[in-house]
C-alpha cells in the first residue's frame, strides 16, 4: 500500500495492491492498477463508506493456506470481498445498503481460452465477482471488464465515482511492468502450491 498527494485531483491517494483493500469515507481516493487481476468496489451512500479490493485469483481450490500464509488470502477474490466487507461494517456500513462496480480481468497476455474446460485467469475472476454479487443480492451498478489492456482505476469512497484510463501501446513500459509482475507473482503461487504437497 502506498500513499501520495495527486495534483490533478487535489487529493490524497491510497494506492493498493495485489491482495489488500481499502475502505474509508474519504477524503482520499483508491487507486490501483489491474491486468488480469479484479476490483470490487463497494459503497454504502447511507453510511457515506465506500471500498475497494484488488485480487489476483478467484479461488484458493489449489493451495493449501497456512498460518504463515495468512497475508496471501486477500490474493484470492473468496477472501478479498469478505475481508472488504468486514472492514467496511467496522466503519459503519451495511452490506444489504452497498452497491457494486467491477473491473479488470483483463486478457493481457493474448492467450487462447485453455482447452479441457479450463478458463482464462482473467475471465475466472470476472464470473467470480459477478457470481459473488448476484449470489449476495449487491447490485453492479457499473463494470469495466475483459479485453487486452491493463486498467488504471480512481476510486472515490466519498461519492463512488470512478476514474478509468486503458494502459495501451503508447504506455509500453507500464504494460510490460504489469505482465512481468503478474507472471511472476502466478509461478510464485504455483510454486507455494507444490511446496504445500511436497512436491
Amino acid at each position: 500500500m502506498n500513499r501520495y498527494f495527486d495534483l490533478h485531483f487535489n487529493r490524497n491517494i491510497v494506492t493498493i495492491y495485489p491482495g489488500e483493500f481499502w475502505s474509508s469515507k474519504g477524503p482520499e481516493m483508491i487507486s490501483t492498477v489491474l491486468g488480469s487481476c479484479v476490483s470490487i468496489a463497494l459503497f454504502d451512500p447511507i453510511a457515506g463508506v465506500g471500498g475497494m479490493n484488488h485480487f489476483m485469483l478467484a479461488k484458493d481450490t489449489n493451495l493449501e493456506m497456512n498460518s504463515s500464509q495468512d497475508m496471501l488470502l486477500g490474493r484470492f477474490g473468496e477472501y478479498a470481498i469478505e475481508m472488504l466487507i468486514e472492514d467496511m461494517q467496522k466503519k459503519g456500513a451495511s452490506l444489504n445498503r452497498c452497491f457494486a462496480k467491477v473491473f479488470g480481468g483483463g486478457n493481457i497476455f493474448n492467450s487462447a481460452e485453455p482447452q479441457g474446460g479450463k478458463t482464462l485467469v482473467g475471465t475466472a475472476n470476472i464470473e467470480f465477482a459477478f457470481s459473488y454479487l448476484k449470489a449476495h443480492k449487491i447490485e453492479i451498478k457499473s463494470s469495466d471488464t475483459g479485453g487486452n489492456l491493463p486498467r488504471k482505476i480512481f476510486f472515490d469512497p466519498v461519492n463512488a465515482k470512478v476514474f478509468l484510463k486503458y494502459i495501451n501501446s503508447q504506455n509500453s513500459d507500464d504494460e510490460s511492468f504489469i505482465k512481468t509482475k503478474e507472471q511472476k507473482y502466478l509461478e510464485y503461487l504455483v510454486e507455494l502450491n507444490r511446496a504445500s504437497k511436497g512436491l
